[in-house]
């Protein structure tokens, strides 16, 4: 996606992006990933893979299956990827950079693709 993934927050009058990296670390859905990482919480994990990575049906072997989930488990910048994921915009609502790639560019996004 050229837009990333926006992460939204309440004011009073209404519904913004997230402005600081604070706002983003405490957002309700990165605060709850962020512990169930910390927590190592495998089942989370995997009901989220299977909802996100694997909601073609398609599963990996079970030893494979365990491996990214402890794989997962060794990350300690998610909240940074949440913040440049909820930066990156260069769609028409965006900065609009997409409109400045003068080469031929190629975007795969799988029919079930959520981000």
């Amino acid at each position: 996606s050229v837009c990333g993934y926006a992460l939204m927050r309440e004011d009073e009058d209404g519904q913004v992006r997230c402005q600081t990296k604070q706002q983003v670390k405490e957002h309700p859905k990165v605060a709850l990933q962020q512990q169930k990482l910390s927590d190592k919480d495998r089942e989370f994990m995997k009901m989220i893979f299977d909802k996100v990575l694997f909601n073609s049906g398609k599963y990996p072997e079970e030893q494979e299956y365990q491996q990214l989930l402890d794989e997962t488990f060794l990350q300690t910048q998610y909240t940074d990827v949440c913040w440049a994921l909820n930066q990156f915009d260069i769609s028409s609502g965006g900065t609009n950079k997409a409109s400045q790639i003068k080469g031929p560019v190629l975007i795969y996004h799988g029919e079930l693709d959520i981000v």
